[in-house]
C-alpha cells in the first residue's frame, strides 16, 4: 500500500475513531447521557472531514518534508 493511501486511511478512519472514543469517555466521566446517534454523527462527520480536508493536507505536508 502506498504512503498516500496510508495517510488517507489514517485521516479518514483512525483519527475519527480516536475522537469518538474520547468523546464517549468524556461523556461517561462527566455523567452525561450516552446518545449513540450523536456519536455516530461525530464519527461520520469527522471521517468525511478527514477524507476531504485533513488527509490531503497531511499528504501534502508529508510530500513537502520528503523533498
Amino acid at each position: 500500500m502506498s504512503k498516500g493511501v496510508k495517510i488517507m486511511m489514517f485521516a479518514a478512519l483512525v483519527l475519527p475513531a480516536f475522537i469518538t472514543i474520547f468523546r464517549i469517555i468524556l461523556d461517561y466521566f462527566l455523567g452525561r447521557e450516552m446518545e449513540w446517534m450523536s456519536y455516530s454523527t461525530v464519527f461520520f462527520g469527522s471521517a468525511v472531514g478527514g477524507l476531504f480536508f485533513a488527509g490531503p493536507l497531511m499528504y501534502t505536508i508529508f510530500k513537502t518534508k520528503e523533498n
